[in-house]
């Protein structure tokens, strides 16, 4: 099969070849977790934000996996083969075991959903059933397998660090297991009470206070590598989730269901970018001080 591609498509594996081989440095146990889990976020990120606005352009006609479908596969793809470069065997390890954490956590939400819609077959259907909760990780399991042939691409770099990749890796895991948890204690949001969205934006304060304090610790070139992450983000909500609190302002015009809480919500991104720059901020005014003396 691959000798056939080669005949038939030649510029392409040619332009395959000359591509240049990504390289990650090996480091600890956790920061490799952490250097995992920034791949994940930037692949499913910038996969997030294509995907989106090229079924913008298109029509539906045909059925195609949904974004976070797509996501989720670049995101585990890229995750499993960094972890593998960069730590081996134990950070796989570390990696799946985060991820095995953040499904048990979410177990009782899911029970608590498929109590409440689990007899509605659009709703609750495809997740409440063991054959459609296998189904629905078909984007993990072909990830894994993109990531053996991905992790024969990268190559092992210079150095005990990957500090873009880990300050995107803490963003995200406090993104991902604090709102785990979040679900976990509080429960389904309440129209109406600030609980949720005052929580919410918490959490992103503390992602980008994570970010922010990962990159003094781990990074040379400091502005540049808190840049890189925050252009992500800053990507994100406004490509995708700006565009929807827009639609959604306008068909709850004259309705109080979202309040002056829940719109700072919506802008957690730019508390969590806020955060971020402050603790780089403060970390550099320390240092001139500490020179100066």
């Amino acid at each position: 099969m691959l000798d056939g591609l080669r005949r038939e498509f030649p510029e392409v594996i040619t332009f395959a070849r000359a591509l240049p081989h990504p390289r990650v440095a090996r480091a600890s146990p956790f920061w490799s977790v952490m250097a995992a889990f920034g791949a994940g976020f930037f692949a499913s990120g910038i996969v997030t934000i294509l995907v989106s606005l090229l079924f913008r352009l298109t029509t539906r006609e045909t059925p195609l996996p949904a974004p976070f479908e797509l996501a989720g596969l670049a995101g585990t793809a890229a995750a499993l083969a960094v972890a593998w470069v960069g730590g081996g065997r134990t950070t796989v390890a570390g990696y799946l075991g985060v991820l095995a954490l953040e499904r048990l956590l979410g177990l009782p939400g899911q029970l608590r959903f498929c109590g409440e819609f689990g007899g509605f077959a659009v709703l609750g259907g495809q997740l409440c059933s063991v054959g459609g909760y296998l189904i629905a990780l078909w984007p993990q399991l072909l990830g894994v397998a993109v990531a053996i042939a991905l992790a024969r691409w990268l190559r092992t770099g210079p150095g005990d660090r990957n500090p873009t990749l880990e300050a995107a890796g803490i963003y995200a895991l406090v993104q991902t297991l604090g709102g785990t948890f979040l679900n976990l204690i509080l429960g389904p949001a309440t129209v109406g009470s600030p609980v949720w969205p005052i929580s919410f934006l918490l959490l992103a304060i503390a992602g980008g206070a994570a970010v922010g304090y990962t990159v003094v610790r781990r990074a040379t070139r400091k502005p540049r590598t808190l840049g890189i992450v925050v252009l992500v983000i800053a990507a994100e909500f406004a490509l995708l989730s700006l565009p929807l609190l827009v639609s959604q302002l306008a068909q709850a015009r004259g309705t109080n269901l979202i309040g002056p809480v829940e719109l700072l919500a919506y802008f957690s991104p730019v508390f969590a970018i806020g955060a971020a720059t402050i603790v780089l901020y403060m970390a550099a005014v320390r240092r001139i001080d500490t020179m100066a003396r």
